[in-house]
């Protein structure tokens, strides 16, 4: 078991496409704040349901509960710096949050474990490193907007098991509706996950 110090250099990308290469987008980005490599973006919608005059540009998610993140087109694979200047001008290449394609992030909130495979989880932003993560912990269901399909294995192939901070490999949910936790309601968001599949 080892504790994964995390650094701006464990961002997410694509990790494993059924047609070798993943599908990437680009498109103009808005104002709403600079975009690294690896940051969720999203269209940018006033909030989960209003459409604003800029909503066919993209910015980056905070993918907090605060924040929800609703409307996710993709992975950012380059850095842009964003200004009113740059607005709907400047562009950026993402891979698709296409469903079939499997991402890969660090985690925060648990270690690495089998039972992790098949969960749902929260796909999140650390504003400190600006990097992108799993956490492990998260258990409110309306935030979830991945499940987990592999423990990503360490350099040289060694097992992850047990390791605090390790690479798990993820599908974006196409739609989300389930019990709440403790109660019979049950949870069905209305508003699209992502921005180009249902």
């Amino acid at each position: 078991m080892t504790d994964i110090t995390l650094s701006s250099g464990m961002i997410c990308r694509p990790y494993r496409c059924p047609w070798g290469a993943e599908p990437t987008k680009t498109m103009p980005i808005s104002t709403a704040g600079n975009i690294f490599p690896g940051s969720i973006l999203t269209l940018d919608y006033a909030d989960a349901v209003a459409q604003t005059s800029v909503a066919a540009n993209v910015k980056a998610s905070s993918g907090t509960a605060a924040v929800p993140t609703y409307y996710i087109a993709g992975i950012s694979l380059a850095g842009v710096t964003a200004s009113t200047a740059t607005e709907g001008v400047t562009t950026v290449t993402f891979a698709e949050a296409n469903p079939l394609v499997e991402f890969k992030a660090v985690t925060k909130g648990g270690v690495i474990a089998s039972s992790n495979i098949g969960m749902t989880k929260k796909l999140t932003w650390d504003s400190t490193l600006n990097i992108a993560y799993v956490d492990l912990s998260a258990s409110t269901a309306s935030e979830h907007r991945v499940v987990i399909t592999e423990n990503v294995p360490k350099d040289g192939g060694a097992s992850p098991l047990g390791d605090s901070g390790g690479f798990v490999a993820f599908r974006f949910l196409t739609g989300l509706s389930g019990n709440i936790q403790g109660s019979s309601g049950l949870y069905n968001s209305t508003t699209p996950l992502l921005a180009f599949y249902r």
